[in-house]
This record gives structure tokens, C-alpha cells and sequence, in this order.
């Protein structure tokens, strides 16, 4: 899939944006509403066109391959001046000496960086510019060919899981709740019962209530990339109705077990229903592969 974005040359306002394009040539021909929207667009006033095309892969786990459904974003931009910039984002830790929960992780770092090394080798010939790494950022040290490895005693680089990226998600997803309505705590201390959510076949999150009678939520799995979130979405609004509703997460848990759900949404998986000793243990269950 692949986000599609053009800015206007004088005040960089969007001039066409649309999301998830079936990157297959065949899918985008048949794409009939893309292109009237393109022939709309005064490419004349174009200044910069973006292109983030979503790619799954697969990463390896002690001689297993396991599917991520986003696991590199490519970003091309293209300036009307000739200059352009391909950027490559990864969003697996697979790579990396440690995962981003902080545990070394030396046998799996070495099955998966030749990988990444290799794929960026093969891009910087494709392109023929050499790879320039990016900034140091919570999560990790980027250099030219993968990772720098990261120390085992500084707690502020290698908690980047629970200090980061769970709350990003947590407060995107309840971003797309109405202003004011009603929502469970997002988060507990207290242990929690949990269902698998799957769509199409495949896990795409857990849903969660606290034993505390205050918390409850939806976790998205990590590796189901963008689906995870589309599904999230609704099953917190339906937590919101059920908290407007005077339920308990408990209740409402039991409730929406029950929902047949939709193509979105996906389902309960019946007779998956387990217990966590903490929300934290599954949120750690949520970003694994």
C-alpha cells in the first residue's frame, strides 16, 4: 500500500493526498477514483510529490520466519526542481542488539542484519547514492549498513518500547474517539483478562478489561501493521458505547465477545479468553512477531 501526496509550490498546501493505494500496477489502473482525482490535481502547481509505500517482509526468530505486514516504509519524495530523497524506516527490532523492550538479543540480531545490510546495499546501488543514516532517536542508532549496537547500562535508550511506542499508539488510537464521550482508563497496575481479535485469519490485537473494574482497552498486534489500528479504532468506540452504557470492563469484555464484528473491525476469537499478570505483559504479547 502506498500514501500519495502533492504540495503546491508557493505555500506547500496539499494539493492531493490519498492513503493506501494498492501499490500492484494492475490494482492502481483499475483504480478508477485515483485517477479522476489525479486528472482533477494542476500538476502545474506541484512542487513535491510523496510516496510512503508499506512493504511486509519477514523476520527471523531462532530459524523461524514470521510475517510482518509492515515492515519497511519506503518514502520517496520528488521535487520539481530535480532533487529527490528515498528514505527507508524499519519497523521491526529484529535488527537491532537489543529489543525495544531492552533484552539483548545477540542470536536474533545476527539471523536478521545481513538481511537489512544486504537490502541496503542493494538500494544504494539501485539509486546509486550512498546511504546516509539518520539521527539517533529513542528507539536505536541508525549507521549506513543497519544498527550501531546499544549499550547495555543507559535504561533511557533501551526502554523505548514501553516509553515510546506504546504510548504513541495508545493515544493515537483514542485520538479518533468523539471529544467528551465516555472511555475506560487506558491503564492499570492491576492484572487483566484479555480475547484474541483476528481478521481475515490473523491476529490483528487483543481486547482487554482490568480486574481493577476501571481499565479497559485494545491492544493492537504489532506485526498486522495498519490493520491493527483500523481495527482499534473500533473496538474502543464500542468500549466507549459500552462505558456510556453503564458497564463494567468486565462486562463490557463479556459483551463484546459476542459482537460478530465486521470487515474492519474483525472478531473475537471464541475460547481464547486468558489472563495477564499485568497490562505490560500484554502489551509485550501485542508487539511480537
Amino acid at each position: 500500500m502506498a500514501d500519495i501526496t502533492m504540495r503546491a509550490e508557493d505555500d506547500h498546501a496539499v494539493l492531493f493526498a490519498r492513503k493506501r493505494v494498492r501499490a500492484a500496477l494492475a490494482d492502481a489502473a483499475d483504480d478508477s477514483e485515483l485517477f479522476a482525482a489525479l486528472r482533477s490535481t494542476d500538476l502545474g502547481q506541484v512542487s513535491v510529490v510523496e510516496v510512503n509505500l508499506t512493504t511486509p517482509g519477514t523476520c527471523m526468530r531462532n530459524g523461524k520466519a514470521h510475517r510482518v505486514e509492515k515492515l519497511f516504509v519506503i518514502s520517496a519524495e520528488e521535487w520539481a526542481s530535480g532533487a529527490g530523497t528515498v528514505t527507508l524506516d524499519t519497523y521491526s527490532d529484529a535488527c537491532m542488539s537489543h529489543d525495544l523492550r531492552g533484552h539483548r538479543q545477540p542470536e536474533i540480531q545476527k539471523e536478521n542484519a545481513p538481511r537489512l545490510k544486504a537490502a541496503l546495499t542493494a538500494i544504494t546501488r539501485m539509486v546509486a547514492v550512498e546511504v546516509v543514516a539518520s539521527d539517533f532517536t529513542s528507539y536505536g542508532i541508525p549507521t549506513k549498513d543497519g544498527f550501531e549496537d546499544l549499550p547495555d547500562e543507559d535504561p533511557d535508550i533501551l526502554d523505548s518500547w514501553y516509553m515510546a511506542e506504546v504510548p504513541r499508539r495508545t493515544e493515537w488510537l483514542q485520538s479518533f474517539l468523539p471529544p467528551n464521550s465516555p472511555r475506560f482508563a487506558a491503564e492499570t497496575d492491576a492484572p487483566v483478562s484479555f480475547v484474541e481479535v483476528a481478521r481475515g485469519g490473523r491476529t490483528v490485537g487483543y481486547l482487554w478489561a482490568a480486574e481493577d473494574g476501571v481499565a479497559a482497552g485494545f491492544e493492537p498486534r504489532t506485526p498486522a501493521g495498519d490493520e491493527a489500528l483500523d481495527a482499534g479504532q473500533d473496538w474502543l468506540m464500542r468500549l466507549s458505547e459500552a462505558k456510556q452504557r453503564g458497564l463494567a470492563p468486565a462486562q463490557a469484555l463479556h459483551e463484546l465477545a459476542s459482537w460478530p464484528g465486521s470487515t474492519r473491525s474483525g472478531t473475537v476469537v471464541p475460547g481464547t479468553q486468558q489472563e495477564a499478570s499485568s497490562l505490560e505483559d500484554l502489551q509485550d504479547l501485542s508487539g511480537r512477531e
